[in-house]
């Protein structure tokens, strides 16, 4: 009897997590739709749509999508720094010597 319960709540939990991996997929599925839409009617790049027809999660990936690139321009800007630094501070000791007669 206690396998049986054991057995049926299981079988509930699976229907259940079942259920809503249904939805997410439904909801990404709806998402994907909306984003090609929207491609569609602004030629491919959605982010020059009118701001009323950019959904909220848009927004969100757009603005994930800018604070990455900062970061990765950030970064850049010290790599370049940190090089320009390091040729500052040994370029005089590789200078070659300069034979003016």
């Amino acid at each position: 009897m206690t396998r049986r319960i054991s057995r049926v709540r299981q079988r509930v939990e699976l229907k259940n997590k079942l259920m809503n991996l249904e939805g997410v997929l439904q909801m990404e599925k709806y998402r994907g739709e909306s984003l090609l839409e929207i491609m569609k009617r602004a030629d491919g790049v959605w982010w020059e749509s009118p701001i009323e027809d950019i959904k909220l999660f848009q927004l969100q990936h757009l603005k994930k999508a800018l604070e990455t690139l900062n970061q990765k321009v950030e970064k850049e800007i010290q790599m370049m720094n940190n090089n320009a630094f390091l040729f500052q501070l040994l370029g005089s000791a590789w200078a070659l010597p300069s034979f003016t007669s």
